[in-house]
């Protein structure tokens, strides 16, 4: 299972990670309203609630300042015991909301964990919390409250937040017009495999020690490309693929895929579990990589190609 925690650690180090019970983070609070200051500068940051099974959960939505109508929503699933204060800064997201380009959603897991299925993960996991109907519902939710554009809702998972993010898409396939993870594959075969296809990037690093597997032996690399070739039978995609490099980043892309989708695997060579940022950030667990190469510059580029 994908461990992250929210410790700080050095800018770009690659230390190994941390036991999730000695992990310490500060939760969001629990009831809606405005949070003041504003995660990034020309923003506005707000946590509403939806009702997910009798529970009351939150969700952190970081706007354009100005008008923001019509806008694609990015909704960014947390890795494990890291607040998604923490995830915000370090993910890299934010200035597509600053810039005007996306209206952002960070929904919160109990415990700071996800129900990723098969045991996976944590307090979520222990609750048997319904995950993936709170994702839906976040995703069905913001666009009434903030009045964005539901035919480009995209969805991005981290680590246990990625494992999550293919459950959700396939138990709900048509809220989602296209989704990206790293350092994680699904946990189980997506059992909608004849429902709309959703378009697809699958990214890791190639020395990703949660994605090794000991029986049957298994690379990082190995996984991702069985996971990218399951979700491209599931989209319909023909075997004919192109490959790109950028800077350390090996991006291999099937297009001509059933009703326009597409599924990518981007690999970071000699990369961790750790989120590729284009900049050292003070959060923790993350490595510098520059701009070209960063995990939000090549998931939105794939992202917003697509449109419902």
């Amino acid at each position: 299972m994908g461990v992250l925690a929210g410790c700080a650690a050095g800018a770009g180090a690659q230390a190994p990670l941390p036991d999730p019970a000695t992990a310490t983070a500060t939760p969001l609070p629990a009831t809606a309203g405005s949070i003041q200051p504003a995660l990034a500068p020309a923003t506005t940051t707000t946590l509403s609630s939806v009702e997910v099974d009798g529970v009351r959960r939150s969700y952190l939505a970081v706007a354009p300042a100005g008008q923001h109508a019509g806008l694609p929503l990015l909704v960014v699933l947390h890795g494990r015991s890291v607040t998604v204060r923490d995830e915000a800064l370090r993910t890299g997201f934010l200035p597509l909301a600053q810039r005007g380009d996306a209206v952002l959603v960070y929904p919160v897991g109990i415990g700071q964990s996800w129900n990723a299925g098969e045991g996976c993960c944590g307090e979520a996991a222990a609750t048997g919390s319904d995950d993936a109907a709170f994702v839906d519902e976040v995703a069905t939710d913001a666009p009434r409250r903030l009045g964005v554009d539901s035919g480009r809702r995209y969805l991005v998972g981290y680590s246990n937040g990625g494992k999550l993010a293919f459950r959700a898409v396939c138990e709900h396939p048509r809220t989602f017009t296209a989704f990206a993870t790293y350092g994680a594959v699904p946990l189980a075969p997506c059992a909608t495999r004849t429902a709309a296809p959703v378009s697809a990037l699958i990214s890791a690093g190639t020395a990703d020690p949660e994605l090794t597997t000991a029986d049957p032996p298994r690379t990082a690399t190995q996984t991702v490309q069985d996971a990218a070739a399951l979700w491209r039978a599931r989209n319909g995609c023909a075997p004919a693929a192109t490959v790109t490099q950028i800077d350390l980043v090996t991006l291999t892309s099937w297009t001509d895929c059933r009703d326009g989708a597409a599924v990518a695997a981007a690999l970071y060579s000699g990369l961790t579990h750790y989120w590729p940022t284009a900049a050292p950030t003070s959060v923790g667990f993350s490595t510098a990589v520059g701009t070209p190469a960063a995990a939000a510059t090549l998931m939105w580029r794939f992202l917003s190609r697509h449109r419902g």
